[in-house]
């Protein structure tokens, strides 16, 4: 119960801060001025939330920043950690072997699960940069298992 409070505080909380951004006083002309229908963010408000994709893009090409907006506070990072040495791992012959590894695995699997769809070779390549990323922190992630890695292939190639 407390949870509901807080948040329904932290959205109030939200809302106000975007009308005094967008100067505006309620939230049908904060929908409109960020490019929503009339009712979209009360209708969102309603539901205990905010129309989050449409505040994002609206804040981004305004250049309102989004830290302020839900009250977060950018992590600071300390003086000293800027001078430190590269750690030795990172040097050595088994850091390499399993990037060697971790680069091996997800090339097999794009080969795998991209050139079983008849595209042109622009998007290929196009499709192949967009998972290269996704697939790599997945090995990472999961330990190079094959299997998770190339389900993971198959299912974010259904949304690139």
């Amino acid at each position: 119960m407390t949870t509901d409070t807080l948040k329904k505080v932290d959205i109030e909380i939200a809302a106000k801060k975007l009308k005094n951004e967008f100067g505006v006083t309620s939230e049908r002309a904060l929908s409109l001025a960020m490019g929503l229908s009339q009712s979209a963010f009360l209708n969102a408000m309603n539901r205990g939330t905010l129309p989050y994709e449409g505040i994002v893009k609206s804040c981004v090409e305004r250049g309102i920043s989004l830290d302020s907006i839900f009250g977060l506070k950018p992590k600071v990072v300390a003086t000293n950690q800027l001078n430190e040495p590269t750690p030795k791992f990172i040097h050595s012959e088994e850091f390499k072997n399993e990037v060697i590894h971790i680069d091996t695995l997800v090339e097999s699997i794009l080969d795998e699960v991209v050139i079983k769809n008849d595209l042109p070779v622009e998007r290929l390549l196009a499709v192949r940069k967009s998972l290269r990323p996704i697939l790599v922190d997945a090995a990472i992630e999961y330990d190079c298992d094959h299997a998770i890695v190339h389900a993971i292939a198959r299912s974010s190639l259904k949304l690139v």
